[in-house]
Protein backbone atom coordinates (compact mmCIF):
# COMPACT_ATOMS: atom_id res chain seq x y z
CA UNK A 1 0.00 0.00 0.00
CA UNK A 2 0.87 3.72 -0.44
CA UNK A 3 3.85 4.90 -2.80
CA UNK A 4 7.61 4.08 -2.42
CA UNK A 5 9.86 6.52 -0.85
CA UNK A 6 11.22 8.23 -3.35
CA UNK A 7 15.09 6.99 -4.48
CA UNK A 8 17.65 8.23 -2.32
CA UNK A 9 20.98 9.61 -3.81
CA UNK A 10 22.96 10.38 -1.18
CA UNK A 11 21.86 14.34 -0.15
CA UNK A 12 22.62 14.84 3.04
CA UNK A 13 20.32 17.39 3.69
CA UNK A 14 17.09 15.05 2.73
CA UNK A 15 18.72 11.52 4.52
CA UNK A 16 16.28 12.02 7.62
CA UNK A 17 12.99 12.60 5.23
CA UNK A 18 14.05 9.33 3.01
CA UNK A 19 14.54 7.58 6.40
CA UNK A 20 11.27 8.52 7.68
CA UNK A 21 9.68 8.18 4.13
CA UNK A 22 11.07 4.65 4.60
CA UNK A 23 9.76 3.91 7.93
CA UNK A 24 6.56 4.87 7.34
CA UNK A 25 6.07 2.88 4.64
CA UNK A 26 7.01 -0.09 6.38
CA UNK A 27 4.83 0.95 8.98
CA UNK A 28 2.18 0.96 6.61
CA UNK A 29 2.90 -2.11 5.23
CA UNK A 30 3.52 -4.00 8.18
CA UNK A 31 0.86 -6.30 7.79
CA UNK A 32 2.46 -7.82 4.48
CA UNK A 33 4.57 -10.54 4.71
CA UNK A 34 7.84 -9.96 4.54
CA UNK A 35 7.68 -6.91 5.61
CA UNK A 36 8.36 -7.12 8.79
CA UNK A 37 11.98 -9.37 8.10
CA UNK A 38 14.64 -6.97 9.29
CA UNK A 39 16.18 -8.17 6.37
CA UNK A 40 13.87 -7.29 3.77
CA UNK A 41 13.59 -4.31 5.61
CA UNK A 42 17.07 -3.44 4.94
CA UNK A 43 17.13 -4.75 1.25
CA UNK A 44 14.16 -2.72 0.43
CA UNK A 45 15.57 0.71 1.97
CA UNK A 46 18.85 -0.73 -0.73
CA UNK A 47 16.68 -1.07 -3.58
CA UNK A 48 15.79 3.17 -3.11
CA UNK A 49 19.38 4.23 -2.98
CA UNK A 50 20.96 5.28 -6.48
CA UNK A 51 23.81 6.83 -8.05
CA UNK A 52 27.43 7.73 -7.67
CA UNK A 53 27.56 9.03 -3.94
CA UNK A 54 25.95 5.86 -2.95
CA UNK A 55 26.82 3.34 -4.82
CA UNK A 56 29.77 1.96 -2.80
CA UNK A 57 28.12 1.93 0.28
CA UNK A 58 25.05 0.54 -0.78
CA UNK A 59 27.01 -2.55 -2.22
CA UNK A 60 29.13 -2.79 1.00
CA UNK A 61 26.32 -3.10 2.71
CA UNK A 62 24.68 -5.87 0.55
CA UNK A 63 27.73 -7.93 1.24
CA UNK A 64 26.95 -7.57 4.53
CA UNK A 65 23.14 -8.43 4.28
CA UNK A 66 24.51 -11.41 1.95
CA UNK A 67 26.71 -12.71 5.02
CA UNK A 68 23.60 -12.59 7.05
CA UNK A 69 21.69 -16.29 7.99
CA UNK A 70 17.75 -15.65 6.54
CA UNK A 71 16.77 -17.89 9.26
CA UNK A 72 18.98 -17.33 12.31
CA UNK A 73 20.24 -13.19 12.16
CA UNK A 74 16.73 -12.19 11.06
CA UNK A 75 16.02 -10.25 14.60
CA UNK A 76 15.69 -6.42 14.65
CA UNK A 77 19.15 -5.68 15.62
CA UNK A 78 19.88 -5.80 11.92
CA UNK A 79 17.34 -3.46 10.97
CA UNK A 80 18.91 -1.22 14.20
CA UNK A 81 22.21 -1.78 12.51
CA UNK A 82 21.79 -0.98 9.40
CA UNK A 83 19.51 2.62 11.00
CA UNK A 84 23.02 3.54 12.62
CA UNK A 85 25.72 2.64 9.64
CA UNK A 86 22.93 5.17 7.60
CA UNK A 87 23.00 7.79 9.80
CA UNK A 88 26.98 7.50 10.05
CA UNK A 89 27.18 7.51 6.55
CA UNK A 90 24.47 9.73 5.14
CA UNK A 91 22.88 11.72 7.52
CA UNK A 92 23.95 15.51 8.30
CA UNK A 93 25.79 16.29 11.48
CA UNK A 94 25.31 20.07 11.03
CA UNK A 95 21.72 19.84 10.61
CA UNK A 96 21.45 21.32 14.44
CA UNK A 97 23.54 23.62 13.96
CA UNK A 98 22.14 25.16 10.99
CA UNK A 99 18.50 25.22 12.39
CA UNK A 100 20.35 27.51 14.94
CA UNK A 101 21.62 29.57 12.71
CA UNK A 102 18.43 29.48 10.39
CA UNK A 103 15.79 30.06 13.84
CA UNK A 104 17.87 33.73 15.01
CA UNK A 105 17.40 34.90 10.89
CA UNK A 106 13.39 33.74 10.86
CA UNK A 107 11.15 36.63 10.53
CA UNK A 108 7.17 36.88 10.21
CA UNK A 109 6.33 38.29 6.83
CA UNK A 110 3.06 40.11 7.90
CA UNK A 111 0.60 38.63 7.73
CA UNK A 112 1.29 35.23 7.78
CA UNK A 113 2.15 34.27 11.10
CA UNK A 114 1.01 30.68 10.27
CA UNK A 115 4.06 30.62 7.46
CA UNK A 116 5.84 31.95 10.37
CA UNK A 117 4.96 29.66 13.61
CA UNK A 118 5.55 26.54 11.43
CA UNK A 119 8.88 27.45 10.29
CA UNK A 120 9.74 28.61 13.62
CA UNK A 121 8.45 25.32 15.73
CA UNK A 122 10.39 23.53 12.75
CA UNK A 123 13.67 24.87 13.29
CA UNK A 124 13.19 24.54 16.89
CA UNK A 125 12.56 21.14 16.63
CA UNK A 126 15.60 20.25 14.28
CA UNK A 127 17.96 22.30 17.04
CA UNK A 128 16.49 20.35 20.20
CA UNK A 129 15.20 24.05 21.64
CA UNK A 130 12.93 23.56 24.16
CA UNK A 131 9.78 26.08 23.35
CA UNK A 132 9.23 27.04 26.83
CA UNK A 133 12.72 28.39 27.40
CA UNK A 134 13.33 31.68 27.60
CA UNK A 135 15.52 31.66 24.87
CA UNK A 136 12.77 30.38 22.58
CA UNK A 137 10.73 33.10 23.85
CA UNK A 138 13.25 35.57 22.70
CA UNK A 139 14.13 34.39 19.17
CA UNK A 140 10.22 34.01 18.42
CA UNK A 141 9.51 37.42 19.64
CA UNK A 142 12.64 38.75 18.15
CA UNK A 143 11.34 37.79 14.55
CA UNK A 144 7.80 39.74 15.29
CA UNK A 145 7.65 42.57 13.10
CA UNK A 146 7.76 46.07 15.68
CA UNK A 147 3.39 46.26 15.85
CA UNK A 148 2.73 42.65 16.60
CA UNK A 149 5.59 42.67 19.42
CA UNK A 150 4.12 45.57 20.84
CA UNK A 151 0.67 44.44 21.42
CA UNK A 152 2.58 40.26 22.46
CA UNK A 153 4.13 42.38 25.00
CA UNK A 154 1.17 44.38 26.70
CA UNK A 155 -0.05 42.75 29.81
CA UNK A 156 -0.85 40.17 30.92
CA UNK A 157 2.80 38.71 28.74
CA UNK A 158 2.45 35.01 28.28
CA UNK A 159 4.47 33.15 30.07
CA UNK A 160 4.15 30.11 27.93
CA UNK A 161 4.95 29.07 24.56
CA UNK A 162 1.78 28.29 23.44
CA UNK A 163 0.49 31.48 25.17
CA UNK A 164 2.56 33.36 23.13
CA UNK A 165 1.89 32.08 20.13
CA UNK A 166 -1.45 32.65 20.36
CA UNK A 167 -0.61 36.07 21.44
CA UNK A 168 1.05 36.77 18.44
CA UNK A 169 -2.16 34.74 16.17
CA UNK A 170 -4.58 37.05 17.44
CA UNK A 171 -2.57 40.27 16.83
CA UNK A 172 -1.87 39.63 13.12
Amino acid sequence: MGGLPQIFTGDRLIADDFIEEVKGYLRLNQDVAGYNSPIKKVALTLTLMKGPQVAGWTRDMGTWLDTLNPVLDNIPDVWDQFLYEFSQQFQDSQRENRARGEIERCTMKFPEIDDYIARFEDLSRIASYDTNSGAVFQLFTKGLPDDILKEVLMSPTPTMYIDLKDKAISAT
